[in-house]
């Protein structure tokens, strides 16, 4: 069994295993092989974990974290920065991993672990300032409040940022003070893995963190009925946070960041230009497969037929080859096909569709999917490079089509008139509304909550994730 974080590659020779009081054990669930989405070859085969598995990891966190919480912020602090340190100077090694895992350009993968070790950096830092209150009273005592760590969490976490969403979790729940049982997507399971190992490697408390790869059917239960759990983040789908709250108990804190189906407004007043690069960002990075990102266009009629012309060129010039442009390739063949089906239903349900052509086997062309008839396909989050684009003739004609869904995690509008931006974040019903700004990308030290089937709990990011992973105990004081 081998695990080595500053490693490139693991080959098919080798196992991956799961990650339990500090060891690298073989997990006593379903064995299956790993794929490269670069070239389908097989990274490693998974030993992934089983119910006693997950059973030994709370054990081991119940153990550990009144040691974790006891070292005091200081200490913890210095443990987190080692971690940024060690993940800057194997971003090297670990963006080939991360590509080869999920799919995303190695270019891209960088990136996420430069901002994951911010995050570290933010949080290791941030964990010094959650000082308690002192409160006067009428009465001759003293009385004041202590911030402690909830315990022991569950840390469930995607494959569409394999990194920097699991280390914003991990960074804010062991700055608090908590242990960790962290379960990372299968299909992002090594770059789980050496997330795990590298914060080991810089001394956090064994114990502290262990890493469940497996199955959700196969460890579910023992992962949300633990008698140890004291809280649940996810980061997923509506259908996985209604699945993990039937199993919670009523006392068991749940944190969920869920999916969106987001919409982006561009004004009869936008500048083009900035509309057509607003777009692109929103929509098409990462292969669409990012929460935040613009699954809708909606576009005021008096520049319907221009910007139509110039997305559409856009669109039909998309390659896939490899360079700073590239979009990667998607998780899985699995998700391909699923995405392609709403393509297909396009062909009946639009006016038109808009594809490059002359793609590579294996491949997923971006789509434009040209005044699609109200249902599924502008309802339902695509999750992929699909992009609905319809008319709309004023400002509550959109914000009306905008939120004509269940979820409501961030949406848009590209304008110069201050008072259309202002009617439209008024009237939007998301947790996050940005004006000339592109929807995806959310700095780490600001609040992100969903509403709808978009989030449920308290927001994350800054201050509001540590507000999650702590509690608060009020101590009177008579002499």
């Amino acid at each position: 069994m081998t695990l080595i974080p500053n490693r490139v590659t693991v080959g098919d020779s080798e196992e991956v295993g799961i990650l339990i009081g500090g060891e690298v054990v073989a997990g006593s669930g379903p064995e299956e092989k790993l794929l490269s989405r670069t070239d389908g070859s097989v990274l490693a085969v998974l030993r992934s974990a089983g119910p006693a598995d997950v059973r030994a990891a709370y054990q081991t966190a119940a153990e550990a974290a009144p040691r974790w919480a006891g070292l005091g912020p200081a200490a913890r602090a210095e443990v987190l920065h080692r971690a940024a340190a060690l993940f800057r100077s194997r971003a090297g090694e670990l963006a080939p991993v991360m590509s080869a895992d999920m799919g995303k350009p190695v270019s891209e993968a960088k990136v996420e672990v430069a901002k994951g070790a911010a995050v570290l950096d933010y949080y290791a830092e941030l964990g010094y300032r959650r000082l308690g209150a002192t409160y006067r009273t009428d009465f001759d005592e003293d009385i004041f409040t202590v911030i402690e760590p909830l315990g022991t969490v569950a840390l469930i976490t995607p494959w569409n940022f394999p990194f920097t969403i699991p280390i914003r979790k991990l960074s804010a729940a062991l700055a608090a003070g908590n242990a960790v049982v962290f379960k990372p997507s299968t299909n992002a399971g090594i770059t789980g893995m050496l997330i795990a190992a590298t914060l080991l490697d810089a001394g956090l408390e064994p114990g502290a963190l262990s890493a469940a790869v497996g199955r959700s059917s196969v460890i579910e239960k023992e992962l949300l009925e633990a008698p140890e759990l004291d809280g649940v983040s996810l980061t997923g789908s509506y259908e996985a946070a209604v699945a993990i709250r039937r199993r919670l108990r009523m006392e068991v804190p749940f944190q969920a960041e869920l999916g969106g189906k987001n919409t982006l407004v561009v004004w009869a007043d936008a500048d083009l230009d900035k509309a057509i690069a607003i777009i692109g960002a929103s929509s098409f990075r990462n292969n669409g497969q990012i929460c935040t990102a613009a699954g809708r266009v909606l576009v005021h009629d008096a520049v319907y037929d221009r910007l139509l012309e110039r997305l559409s060129d856009q669109v039909e010039g998309m390659a896939d080859a490899d360079g700073p442009d590239e979009l990667g390739i998607l998780v899985s063949d699995r998700e391909s096909e699923r995405i392609e089906e709403y393509v297909i239903a396009a062909a009946d349900q639009a006016e038109q569709v808009v594809r490059p052509s002359g793609w590579r086997e294996g491949r997923f062309a971006p789509a434009l999917l040209v005044e699609p008839e109200p249902g599924p396909l502008t309802t339902e989050e695509i999750f992929g490079p699909v992009v609905t684009y319809e008319r709309v003739r004023d400002i509550d004609e959109a914000v009306d089509k905008a939120n004509a869904t269940a979820f409501g995690l961030t949406s848009g509008i590209v304008t110069a008139d201050i008072a259309v931006a202002r009617r439209f974040w008024q009237g939007s019903r998301a947790g996050t509304v940005k004006v000339n700004s592109p929807l995806t990308g959310v700095p780490f030290h600001v609040p992100f909550e969903g509403y709808g089937h978009s989030g449920a709990g308290w927001a994350e990011g800054g201050e509001s994730s540590l507000d999650f992973f702590t509690r608060t105990k009020t101590v009177y004081v008579r002499s």
